[in-house]
């Protein structure tokens, strides 16, 4: 059995890498892995409450919980919000009841500083999940010849544990898990290095989704994982690049509004 108890996403490479550098590390060098990690995650929470994704005067996850989801140390996201507060996107609360809101009207002249790096970090994402759909789809494939009894209910506990996730920052830990333990059921360790690096990437670019939208993303992970519990190889193939594809739909599914559409397919 291939347990995963915890994922590394800061894209060190394992002892197994060779000197010259993966496909994954050459593609995985962007520009915004130059910002500062305060940077980062001010880029980040901007943009989702440019986009809606942050509701106004909504409440956001404890600091804790956020560098859970961000892959960040506490101190890091303090910063950033306190950032935030003073731009006026965000306000900190005292007391009972208290916590980091969204403020009831963020101002435009703010948001529209995120407007740019909003289609910058599109453009890179799609890029990386179809390196990620290259990766995954050959995992699965062997995964689904390969797996055991206990590697398909370990599988299925993950699925069951998202499920679970009250909301996307309980969610997003779990979320590559399930893909490194499908790698590690296909028995390549260079492919979980390859995955982890790309994870690592990925999570730089995070945003938070609605959990009703991840909740649909996991019927998904469910899909994948009947196909290899069936040892069906290629329903596993086409369960994962719908998967992949739907992530990158994400993309095109925020209107004006901010809104995003969680009626997805598969």
């Amino acid at each position: 059995m291939h347990r995963i108890d915890a994922v590394d996403l800061d894209g060190s490479r394992s002892h197994a890498a060779t000197a010259r550098a993966p496909v994954a590390e050459r593609l995985l060098a962007g520009s915004l892995e130059r910002r500062s990690a305060v940077d980062d995650i001010v880029g980040r929470v901007g943009v989702s409450v440019d986009l809606g994704l942050l509701k106004p005067l909504e409440r956001l996850p404890s600091d804790v919980e956020l560098a859970n989801a961000f892959g960040v140390a506490p101190i890091t996201i303090r910063r950033a919000l306190t950032r935030l507060c003073l731009q006026g996107v965000l306000v900190r609360r005292r007391g009972r009841g208290g916590g980091t809101f969204v403020v009831s009207d963020p101002p435009r002249d703010v948001l529209l500083r995120y407007e740019l790096e909003r289609a910058q970090v599109s453009r890179e994402i799609w890029e990386l999940l179809d390196y990620r759909c290259v990766l995954e789809a050959g995992a699965v494939y062997i995964a689904a010849e390969t797996a055991s009894d206990a590697d398909v209910r370990e599988l299925r506990e993950l699925v069951r544990a998202m499920d679970a996730a009250e909301d996307w920052a309980a969610f997003r830990p779990l979320d590559p898990c399930l893909h490194l333990a499908i790698a590690r059921v296909a028995g390549s360790e260079r492919a979980v290095a390859e995955l982890t690096a790309l994870f690592g990437r990925l999570s730089k670019l995070y945003f938070p989704y609605p959990i009703d939208y991840l909740r649909a993303s996991n019927r998904e992970h469910g899909a994948i994982v009947d196909a290899v519990a069936d040892h069906d190889p290629l329903a596993a193939c086409r369960a994962v690049r719908r998967h992949i594809l739907e992530a990158k739909h994400a993309f095109s599914w925020i209107t004006a509004a901010g809104r995003l559409d969680t009626n997805r397919s598969g």
